[in-house]
């Protein structure tokens, strides 16, 4: 049964050990009838909780904060892994 798998590498390093073991992983799921979508968390205009208690009230955009992650968030509702 094919699964839509979601990849965050959060690695500072564009080429580094972390993006070499995820790029395998999305070859070898791919290669297993999977299909991929990956995110390099430091290409992302990302910003850290304010602790602010205002988010969770739309599922769609569940922080207050409009980021970086409002491209993160379709995939995410998406992906089975």
């Amino acid at each position: 049964m094919s699964k839509k798998i979601l990849i965050l590498n959060g690695s500072p390093r564009k080429n580094g050990n972390t993006a070499a073991l995820a790029g395998a992983f999305a070859d070898g799921a791919r290669e297993a009838g999977h299909t991929t979508t990956s995110f390099a968390l430091r290409e992302l205009d990302i910003h850290p909780c304010l602790g602010c208690f205002g988010g969770g009230k739309d599922p769609h955009s569940p922080c207050v904060q409009k980021d970086g992650m409002e491209r993160i968030y379709p995939a995410y509702r998406e992906a089975d892994i």
